[in-house]
């Protein structure tokens, strides 16, 4: 993973998305910045919403840890739309985690696939910070 994506993870994590009050976020708002490109609202649930069906369409969900993963997302998506949700657990962060691993490795086979493990690193990087 390149060091600017680290660094850049260094400023935001999922602890500041879960404390962010009602009503403050939009689709435009920064979550994060990388020189001139910006991490927005809007594009992480995106993100979330393209890894939600990524894994319905090619893992057994009812298999805990892609159920667990799932959940976790939609707690993200829920936040990022000014709800309230649980933070995931420790044990549910490792899981969640190498469900993501799985994700990146499936794709790194094209120009347009490699953007996609790099906002999937870009998350997986924000649920590392929450670990801290």
């Amino acid at each position: 993973m390149q060091k600017s994506v680290q660094e850049l993870m260094k400023k935001i994590g999922i602890k500041e998305l879960f404390t962010v009050p009602h009503g403050k976020l939009q689709g435009s708002t920064v979550l994060a910045t990388n020189g001139k490109d910006n991490l927005t609202v809007s594009q992480m649930l995106k993100s979330a919403e393209y890894l939600i069906k990524f894994i319905k369409d090619n893992f057994d969900v009812d298999e805990d840890r892609y159920s667990i993963t799932i959940i976790f997302l939609k707690s993200v998506q829920l936040v990022l739309n000014n709800g309230s949700a649980d933070k995931p657990t420790k044990e549910d962060a490792h899981i969640i985690i190498d469900v993501m691993h799985e994700i990146a490795d499936i794709h790194a086979k094209s120009e347009g696939e490699k953007k996609l493990n790099e906002e999937i690193a870009v998350a997986l990087n924000l649920l590392i910070e929450a670990l801290k």
